[in-house]
């Protein structure tokens, strides 16, 4: 569920937050992005102001003892996530934003032919009519590695789908409204609210079919978000 979005250039981010890039380094437009890769998150600094840092898509929990990060952990499931030991931490006091300007889903019930022949699901890039930039309420923690290394990372978390999109796919990022950026951002609002925050999420999507060339995350251009016909028209 939603392992690929796409990402806005840094100039992007800071027109819409009305921030600067400071030591983020320059982001431009990914149209594929893929987890365990850098993505540009946003978070509160000590200062509790608005800063732009990138960070590993795949949530490495501080705690974590391994050599080797956890797999499958760039989402989680927002009806559990407060209970599970990998989120709960993050979920309480480290939470961010990751912009996009929207994601792909593969409806299970659509199978069509890739450019090799194989039978695969098909691709749809969702999105928002009303807005050209979306904020996924994610989490996310800074792990020291084997060799001492510090690694920020994030996940983002996942909801029933919109209405509109639920065709497409049972499950879709947790998208939040402005209005919710601060409660969700502030470390020191308590889980209920959260939970609320999480409740109010934003349902105005729409989509259409795209290419099977976005399962190859070596694909990143405009083309990939272009709508197709869908199968059987």
């Amino acid at each position: 569920m939603c392992g690929r979005y796409v990402s806005p250039s840094d100039r992007a981010i800071e027109d819409y937050w009305h921030i600067g890039a400071r030591d983020s380094g320059r982001w431009i437009q990914n149209f594929n992005v893929a987890p365990t890769t850098q993505v540009p998150m946003l978070r509160l600094d000590e200062q509790g102001e608005l800063e732009l840092v990138p960070a590993r898509w795949g949530l490495i929990p501080s705690w974590w003892k391994e050599a080797k990060p956890p797999t499958m952990s760039f989402f989680a499931r927002s009806e559990e996530a407060a209970g599970k030991p990998l989120w709960r931490q993050s979920l309480c006091s480290h939470r961010c934003l990751m912009p996009a300007q929207g994601w792909y889903e593969w409806n299970p019930n659509q199978q069509v032919r890739s450019a090799s022949g194989r039978l695969v699901h098909q691709p749809y890039y969702l999105y928002s009519p009303n807005d050209p930039l979306l904020a996924m309420a994610a989490m996310w923690a800074t792990w020291t590695g084997p060799e001492g290394q510090a690694i920020t990372s994030c996940a983002l978390l996942t909801r029933e789908a919109a209405p509109a999109i639920r065709s497409i796919h049972q499950r879709m990022p947790v998208i939040l409204p402005p209005e919710q950026f601060a409660l969700w951002l502030a470390p020191e609002t308590p889980g209920e609210q959260v939970q609320q925050v999480i409740a109010r999420a934003r349902n105005d999507f729409t989509g259409h079919a795209v290419s099977t060339r976005v399962n190859s995350a070596q694909n990143d251009d405009e083309g990939l978000i272009e709508a197709i016909a869908e199968p059987g028209c």
